[in-house]
């Protein structure tokens, strides 16, 4: 990991539950499925999950336009949904329109057309000139630096860092940075994942899983987005999830429900394999540490785990000594999916937090094991 403070010119200067029942909402508040065009799949109080297919060109709507770094006016800048999935072109970002507080993660699907300076980014709509980025074999600000660059990973920039403060300059500083397995290739995609979780940045892609401490100043609200630097990408199965800000509920006039139940469903585009896998376990022929096995796997892209956590969530309860296994993972996602398999075949958590503690989580871990003789007698599992 390097840590290094360097100038920088710029030109101007979840986890799924169901929804808590509420009452009607007040005149002008909009439920959030009529205010989001992407899926609703997780809702519980402020806290919610949202999906993007790309399967019509309605939910580019939540994608408008913007980063927080200004660049260059580039011929080949387009953004927009075709076949399925955004692209993100030239030199431009993207930027989801709800504002966050707390902890944000965002889970993605991403091909990469160019295999360079494209990423991801989290901002703020309050702090302007402090914000992260999340970059494949980055090398734009490495340039900057007279670095070659070409690694991946994660850049923090806001003008504490600057070592001036004319001019409108800002600077960065590098946070974890290493080269993956294997490169990316045009047109393969690969599972991407960032975000902020505790006082950390993390970002994963395929198997390379990074993360660093938050240097100040921290951000408190967030929105997050997805660039490309004189390059070019395409995403899907874009599943965002984070608590909306009591400020942003207030300015759009939303209503912390939806109009619909919410129904976590796998996307298409689910590996065939998996499809198998999972068809194979409704039909008793394939057991749950398989089907459990691919939920906890952070690399597989998300219409995979979501396919395995449907399945699971079906029952029978005799799957849950093995869905405990995921309440131990390392990984947000897994633990958050493990718990509401859990609360799905149990209609209990235990109290289980996935972002609580270890020992908190243990100590709801411990209940869980201590009923699971009752539960699986009383299923005949």
């Amino acid at each position: 990991m390097r840590r290094r403070l360097v100038a920088v010119l710029l030109l101007s200067g979840v986890g799924v539950c169901a929804p808590i029942a509420a009452p009607a909402t007040a005149a002008g508040e909009l439920p959030l499925d009529k205010f989001f065009k992407g899926a609703v799949i997780g809702l519980e109080g402020a806290k919610v999950r949202l999906r993007y297919d790309f399967s019509s060109a309605e939910q580019m709507a939540d994608w408008p336009n913007g980063q927080p770094f200004n660049v260059m006016p580039d011929p080949t800048t387009s953004t927009g949904a075709s076949e399925g999935r955004m692209y993100v072109r030239g030199m431009i970002g993207v930027r989801h329109v709800a504002e966050f507080e707390g902890d944000v993660a965002v889970t993605a699907k991403l091909i990469p057309d160019g295999v360079k300076d494209i990423g991801s980014f989290v901002s703020s709509p309050e702090q302007v000139d402090d914000y992260a980025t999340y970059s494949i074999a980055e090398t734009y600000w490495h340039n900057w630096d007279n670095k070659p660059g070409g690694e991946s990973g994660m850049m923090k920039f806001g003008k504490q860092y600057a070592t001036t403060q004319k001019g409108g300059y800002t600077g960065f500083r590098y946070l974890d940075f290493r080269r993956p397995t294997v490169d990316p290739v045009a047109g393969k995609p690969v599972a991407w994942s960032f975000g902020r979780r505790g006082d950390k940045l993390f970002m994963t892609m395929d198997d390379l899983k990074l993360d660093s401490m938050e240097p100040g100043n921290k951000l408190k609200l967030m929105q997050v987005g997805f660039y490309s630097m004189k390059s070019s990408m395409t995403v899907d199965d874009v599943v965002v999830e984070g608590t909306l800000s009591a400020k942003f509920v207030a300015a759009k006039k939303l209503a912390l429900r939806t109009d619909r139940p919410v129904v976590d469903e796998a996307p298409a585009g689910a590996d065939p394999a998996v499809v198998a896998l999972v068809e194979g376990y409704r039909a008793g022929k394939e057991s749950a540490t398989k089907v459990v096995a691919i939920v906890g796997d952070a690399a597989r892209s998300e219409g995979d785990r979501l396919a395995a956590v449907a399945a699971l969530k079906a029952g029978p309860k005799k799957a849950l000594p093995a869905v405990v296994d995921l309440l131990y993972s390392q990984d947000l996602a897994a633990r958050t999916h493990g718990i509401d398999i859990v609360k799905a075949l149990t209609g209990k958590t235990y109290g289980y937090d996935p972002r609580g503690g270890e020992k908190s989580r243990q100590t709801a871990v411990r209940k869980l094991n201590d009923d699971l003789p009752k539960l699986l007698k009383d299923s005949g599992g």
